[in-house]
């Protein structure tokens, strides 16, 4: 018994060296191997106790790392899909509003749009007089976004404010 649990300590411990990982997903890569049930909780417990497994720390690294991607929304969902639950994603959420480095929902989402809309081949001079063109556009970026998880608020007061922006700077 005790040589199952250095292997599956080992396992854990290689499967953490290649990148971190939710305790829900260790849990799967070890059910996957086929460990027994007991092994996996004192695998997975002796790493807690240790420090090596968070999922708090996790959340937070995770949110940071893509907030400037993707909206509140999508990431709360995404880390739900990795196993982490709600209480650890409020207290990840929780942690980063004390930092002083972080984007406002606003300004995250003017940063994401212009990106987009560098990438498209928008007819301005349509833009203003075509209504269906317009709202065509509109819809297109406003799904973009959603898709990324920025809350609707938002989303159409910058798509509004990027527009507008775009005709005084013409006129």
């Amino acid at each position: 018994m005790a040589d199952v649990y250095e292997k599956g300590l080992n396992y854990a411990l290689y499967l953490l060296s290649l990148q971190m990982r939710t305790i829900s997903e260790l849990r799967n890569k070890m059910t996957e191997k086929q460990y027994e049930p007991e092994i996996i909780d004192r695998v997975i417990a002796y790493l807690k106790e240790v420090n090596f497994v968070d999922d708090v720390y996790y959340a937070q690294q995770y949110i940071r790392s893509r907030r400037v991607k993707y909206g509140d929304y999508r990431l709360k969902m995404d880390l739900k899909r990795k196993g982490i639950s709600q209480s650890d994603v409020n207290l990840a959420y929780l942690g980063l509003e004390e930092e002083e480095d972080t984007l406002e929902p606003i300004e995250a989402v003017k940063v994401v749009l212009d990106k987009k809309i560098a990438t498209l081949q928008i007819d301005w001079e349509r833009l203003k007089s075509d209504y269906k063109y317009k709202y065509g556009l509109y819809q297109k970026l406003a799904s973009f976004l959603a898709n990324r998880g920025f809350p609707g608020g938002v989303i159409k007061e910058a798509i509004g404010e990027r527009l507008s922006e775009q005709f005084i700077d013409e006129e």
